[in-house]
């Protein structure tokens, strides 16, 4: 199908793909609304740099979390946006959407997303696997009949999906992702050197000298907020080694969804994931040393996606030439 229009909405991060012009639209899923006047300030990157300056008279949102709609009118304004920037708000009802998902996600919030997009005048609405659509996004033969594995690790949710070509054979989700990490540092920071910070802050850290490698370069940081105890501005040192300590636990998670996964593959498809090994893909497959901690916690090879950011959205592409 020629006219549809493909969207990850994720919880860091939106995609819009249009079949005409490829990805149109890149930005991280935010917006900043005026209660009193009901109307949108910014979104995207501005209403990033918006967060923790804003008066009263602005909240920021986060229509999206754990991958699924959370606010269903902050979602219709902030893509709506999107597809004003994207010189698409007026043609809307010439097309279909595909929507990417998470493999565990409700009727209720497929429900939501069904919403939206009659509100954005959508004529039909199409839902799949957002670790099946990376997956597609990220192997260099689209014709394979090889079974595969991909660990699609994003902002607020991580898919772990075991496929054949375009079936799925076994799909699990954990709410172990980029945003756990973040809120992981953030408490510590509260608790341990009574220091508050942001969030963006928080995802700074984790950019900067997050790492599960196990024997790995130890960067310093110097990170300021406010002291809790005193009230004041304070500042203090960070090591890489510190912060691999108090993120390493929360590992364990993604660890447990995996090897529950490979528990249930079938003979056949699990001789192809030792000869083919694991693909991971999303922003958190990016943090240092996670191949290197993945492969030998599982004793199996894993390669990095040739672009994880992008992985949902290209394999989009591919879906909707082929399949729609």
């Amino acid at each position: 199908m020629k006219n549809c229009i493909g969207i990850d909405f994720g919880t860091s991060n939106t995609f819009i793909y249009v079949p005409s012009k490829g990805s149109v639209y890149n930005e991280p899923t935010l917006i900043a609304i005026n209660p009193t006047k009901k109307e949108v300030v910014e979104t995207g990157y501005l209403a990033a740099k918006l967060i923790g300056r804003t008066s009263n008279d602005v909240n920021i949102y986060r229509p999206v979390l754990k991958g699924v709609v959370a606010r269903v009118n902050p979602s219709i304004l902030y893509l709506k946006n999107a597809f004003k920037e994207a010189k698409l708000e007026k043609s809307l009802e010439k097309y279909a959407v595909l929507f990417a998902v998470p493999s565990e996600i409700t009727p209720v919030e497929k429900k939501a997303l069904e919403s939206i997009a009659s509100s954005l005048g959508f004529k039909e609405v199409y839902f799949e696997n957002q670790g099946l659509l990376a997956q597609m996004g990220s192997i260099a033969d689209d014709e394979t009949k090889k079974g595969s594995l991909i660990v699609n690790i994003g902002g607020g949710i991580t898919d772990v999906v075991v496929s054949v070509g375009k079936d799925v054979n076994i799909a699990k989700s954990s709410y172990f992702s980029g945003d756990l990490i973040d809120q992981t540092i953030l408490r510590y920071l509260r608790t341990k050197h009574h220091l508050l910070i942001g969030e963006k802050t928080s995802e700074y850290i984790k950019m900067k000298i997050g790492s599960v490698e196990i024997y790995p370069e130890n960067r310093l940081i110097e990170v300021s907020g406010r002291d809790i105890t005193t009230s004041l501005p304070h500042s203090i040192i960070l090591s890489t080694n510190e912060i691999r300590n108090v993120i390493l636990p929360k590992f364990e998670e993604l660890i447990d969804t995996i090897c529950d996964t490979l528990a249930l593959v079938p003979p056949e498809i699990a001789s192809d994931i030792i000869s083919e090994g694991i693909c991971i893909s999303g922003g958190g497959a990016l943090l240092a040393g996670m191949r290197e901690f993945l492969e030998k916690r599982l004793n199996l090879s894993v390669r990095l996606a040739p672009d994880p950011l992008t992985s949902v959205v290209n394999g989009m592409r591919y879906y909707i030439q082929k399949y729609l």
